[in-house]
């Protein structure tokens, strides 16, 4: 029955090439394992997590064995206070890809900031009924296209590209 669905695309990267993942909350397990295969990659990983407070961090550490991380906190109790759009509007630097999962405005925000972005793509995450998009229980709509357009997560992603998605 398996595997369903699409997973991060890295293969367009090369050795010494950039990239960003922004991560918060239960988001962070997909991006351990991302950041593990672009560091084998030779990629230079920068992940910046947010959480709500000290006590909701995790995987720290294990991100930290393949990528420079900073982390925020609502209030400041670790880390930087704000969210990941405190770190990331004062970034010049620019990444060869962007990779986000986390709470849906969290999605929000990286879809509306990087939207443009070539190689940026943001991960779904929702229980899913049956998981192979059989109930259409869990769908997004496109944009650019009429609203009847619909992919479903579980067979169409749950990686999408930045702005192919309304996020609501």
């Amino acid at each position: 029955m398996g595997p369903q669905g699409n997973g991060f695309s890295i293969d367009f990267l090369k050795a010494d090439a950039t990239a960003l993942i922004v991560g918060g909350g239960n988001g962070e397990p997909p991006l351990v394992e991302l950041a593990k295969q672009l560091h084998e990659h030779g990629v230079r990983v920068t992940a910046v997590l947010g959480f709500a407070n000290k006590d909701a961090v995790i995987l720290e550490e294990e991100l930290a064995l393949y990528a420079d991380v900073i982390e925020t906190t609502d209030a400041g109790s670790y880390g930087i206070k704000g969210y990941v759009s405190t770190v990331i509007d004062e970034m010049t630097q620019s990444f060869d890809a962007v990779y986000a999962c986390g709470a849906p405005g969290m999605l929000d925000y990286v879809d509306r900031k990087i939207e443009k972005h070539p190689q940026a793509y943001i991960t779904m995450e929702s229980r899913m009924a049956c998981g192979m998009g059989s109930f259409y229980s869990f769908v997004v709509h496109l944009r650019d296209q009429s609203s009847a357009a619909k992919k479903r997560v579980s067979e169409d992603g749950p990686v999408f590209e930045t702005g192919s998605i309304i996020l609501e």
